[in-house]
This record gives structure tokens, sequence and C-alpha cells, in this order.
């Protein structure tokens, strides 16, 4: 049975966080040696603005993965769902922390807790830190940084 609305339901605060990501980027992650293009992502809204896709691609098209988020009714906050090409999958829920958006996978292991920080430094550039936590979340330790640099809107 269809749900039909006068004007659309999927606007406000938590729209605008994810309007924010919307656009072609490349991925480069960060070591001491400087900065290696990893991949790139795409990011856009379907369903009316309700629905959040992501596509990625490395360079060498042996990694890919596509994600889907919606904004779930009960808390006001994005759950995005990602599948990889290898069959595998994970899901994250966001939250704002500051001015940093922490994605936290809440579908994994719970001796192995992974989240994302990230921070935009421009509009067109925003930094990833990966970070994981093996004592439920008491600390949390830096696996990896990713710059995402937008290459169009």
């Amino acid at each position: 049975m269809a749900n039909r609305t006068s004007q659309p339901s999927c606007t406000g605060p938590a729209y605008d966080l994810a309007q924010r990501f919307v656009g072609t980027w490349q991925e480069f992650t960060v070591t001491d040696e400087g900065e290696e293009l990893v991949g790139t992502l795409t990011s856009g809204f379907d369903l009316d603005g309700c629905v959040f896709i992501q596509r990625f691609r490395s360079v060498d098209e042996d990694f890919s993965f596509m994600s889907f988020g919606y904004v779930e009714q009960s808390s006001g906050q994005w759950l995005e769902t990602y599948v990889f090409n290898n069959g595998r999958h994970a899901v994250y829920r966001w939250h704002s922390e500051g001015e940093e958006i922490i994605t936290a996978r809440i579908d994994g292991n719970p001796e192995d807790l992974r989240r994302l920080r990230i921070r935009f430094v421009s509009a067109d550039l925003y930094e990833v830190s990966e970070e994981r936590s093996t004592d439920g979340g008491g600390t949390w330790d830096h696996v990896e940084l990713t710059r995402t640099r937008r290459v169009a809107n």
C-alpha cells in the first residue's frame, strides 16, 4: 500500500548532514611518504532525497562497494549499509560529535569495534580517520587516514 504525502518528508538537519557528501570524490590513503590515490567515490540521494547512496571503486578495480543509508525515524540518525564486492556487508550508525561526524559499526564483533571519524577541512575536502577498539570503546586506536577530495558536484 502506498503512503503518499503532499510534502517531502526527507528534509531537515539529518539530511543536511549527508548533503555535504554529495558529489564525485577521489580518495587518498595518507602515509608518512605522502598520499596515494586509492579510488573514486560517488555519493548522492535517491527516492526524493530519502536514501543516500554511495559507490566506490578502487583504482585497480579489485575492490568496490555500494552503500545505502536512511534516517531511522526513532533516533533521527543515519543508518548506512555497505555491501562489498566480496559479498560481505557492514552497517554503520552516524552521529555528530562537535564538528566531526562519527560513523560507528553496529553489526561487527563487539571485541573488535570499528568506527570512522570524519572531519571536513573545507567544502571540497574531508578526512576520515579509521579507528578500532578492543576494549569495548574505552580507548580507540588509529588505523588509517584517508583524504577525500571532491572532483565534481
